[in-house]
C-alpha cells in the first residue's frame, strides 16, 4: 500500500504520523500547507493525554490546554492535571509543557474549555472530580497574563453532585451572554452568565424521552436561536433548539449524526459561514471509528460533504475540538492505539467540501 508521510516538527515530544492514501482523510502535502502529529504522546509515567482545546493569544500565538494523566492507567478518574503548551508558528511546533491547573481534586481535574472575556482576560472552565460518581464540580479560573497563570478559582455547580463538562466548549452569544455546556444526572443544559462570568445560573435541563443525554455542544444560529447537540446511547446525537438565548429548550430529537455514544464538536466555518460538525460516524458499532466531518449550509437542518478525518481500521479516535486559524481548522482529538495520545491535525477549509 502506498503511503504518504506527513511530518510535524519533532520538538517537545511531537512525533510524525503515517497516513494511508486510501483514507478519505489522506492529505497531499505537495499542494497544501497541512500537518498532523501527536502533540502529547503517552509515555511510561504518562498513560493518557486527552480532551484538549486551543485559544489564540493576543500576540498571535496559540495556547493548547489538555488533560494530562500522570499516574495510574489513564482511566477517567485517575490522577490528572491540566497542562499547556504555546505555539508561535500556527501549531506546527510547541514550546515546553507547563501546568495550567494542578490536581486539586479528590481524583483529578480535566476537560479544558477556554473563552476570551470582555475585559481581555482569559477564562478557563474545567471539572474538578472528587469522587468517581457523586462529586464532580464545574470550575472557572481566569488569567490576566495570557495563560501563564490562572487565579480566582470559582465553583459554578453544586457540591455533592456529579456535573460534567466536555472539552472545547463555551460560547459567547451576540448578546454578550456566555453559555457553558454541561450535564448532570442524564440531563443536558447550559450554565449561563450575563455579566461576563461574575455570576452564573442554570438553564432548563433537558434529555430525550428515551433516555439520558451527556456532553452537549452549542452554536448560535444566524437567526439568533441556539442549537444544542447531545451525546446519547439512543443511536446518535440528539438536538434541541433554544429561542431565548439558552434559557429554555425544545424537546430533543434525533439528528443525522447516527453513531455510538461519543461527543460531537460543532463550529462555524469563518470563510463560508456554514456549520462544521465532527463526530464518530459509526452506527451500530461500539468502536469510535471513523472520525468524520459534515457541513451544513442551512443552519443544521441537513448535513452534507461527509468525509473521514480518521478511519484506519486498527485504531479509534474521540473528543474532537476545533479552532479556526484563518481558513484552516486546527483539530485536536485523542487516539486509542498504543495508549491515549493527543493528536493535532490542520486541514484547509476546502478539504471539508470534498
Amino acid at each position: 500500500m502506498k503511503k504518504i508521510w506527513v511530518f510535524g516538527l519533532m520538538v517537545s515530544g511531537c512525533f510524525p504520523v503515517v497516513v494511508s492514501s486510501q483514507s478519505k482523510g489522506a492529505i497531499d502535502t505537495r499542494h497544501s500547507d497541512t500537518f498532523e502529529y501527536f502533540v502529547a504522546p503517552v509515555g511510561p509515567k504518562n498513560p493518557r493525554n486527552s480532551e484538549a482545546a486551543i485559544i489564540p493569544l493576543k500576540n498571535g500565538s496559540l495556547l493548547l490546554g489538555w488533560t494530562e494523566f500522570y499516574a495510574g492507567k489513564g482511566d477517567d478518574h485517575g490522577p490528572a492535571r491540566l497542562s499547556g503548551k504555546i505555539s508561535t508558528d500556527g501549531g506546527r511546533s510547541w514550546g515546553r509543557k507547563y501546568t495550567l491547573v494542578k490536581n486539586d481534586g479528590g481524583c483529578n481535574v480535566m476537560e479544558v474549555n477556554f473563552l476570551r472575556l470582555l475585559n481581555g482576560d482569559l477564562a478557563l472552565f474545567y471539572c474538578q472530580k472528587n469522587t468517581e460518581s457523586t462529586d464532580c464540580r464545574v470550575m472557572m479560573r481566569t488569567s490576566s497574563d495570557e495563560g501563564k497563570t490562572w487565579r480566582n478559582p470559582k465553583q459554578l455547580s453544586p457540591s455533592g453532585k456529579y456535573t460534567g463538562l466536555t472539552n472545547g466548549r463555551a460560547i459567547r452569544l451576540r448578546s454578550g451572554r456566555i453559555l457553558l455546556e454541561a450535564w448532570e444526572g442524564g440531563y443536558s443544559y447550559c450554565v449561563i452568565s450575563d455579566d461576563d462570568g461574575k455570576t452564573w445560573r442554570d438553564s432548563q435541563h433537558i434529555k430525550p424521552s428515551g433516555g439520558p443525554s451527556y456532553e452537549p455542544a452549542c452554536i448560535e444560529l444566524k437567526d439568533g436561536r441556539v442549537l444544542m447537540l447531545m451525546r446519547t446511547e439512543l443511536g446518535g446525537q440528539y438536538k434541541s433548539i433554544s429561542a431565548d438565548g439558552g434559557e429554555t429548550w425544545s424537546d430533543p430529537e434525533l439528528t443525522q449524526f447516527t453513531g455510538s455514544a461519543a461527543p460531537v464538536s460543532i463550529s462555524r466555518i469563518p470563510e463560508t459561514g456554514d456549520l462544521l460538525a465532527i463526530w464518530n460516524n459509526n452506527p451500530g458499532v461500539n468502536k469510535r471509528n471513523p472520525l468524520s466531518s459534515a457541513v451544513s449550509k442551512d443552519e443544521g437542518e441537513t448535513w452534507t460533504h461527509i468525509n473521514n478525518i480518521e478511519d484506519a481500521p486498527d485504531d479509534a479516535w474521540a473528543y474532537p475540538a476545533v479552532t479556526w486559524a484563518g481558513t484552516d481548522a486546527l483539530i485536536t482529538y485523542f487516539n486509542y492505539k498504543g495508549g491515549l495520545s493527543l493528536k493535532i491535525k490542520k486541514l484547509p477549509v476546502e478539504w471539508f467540501y470534498q
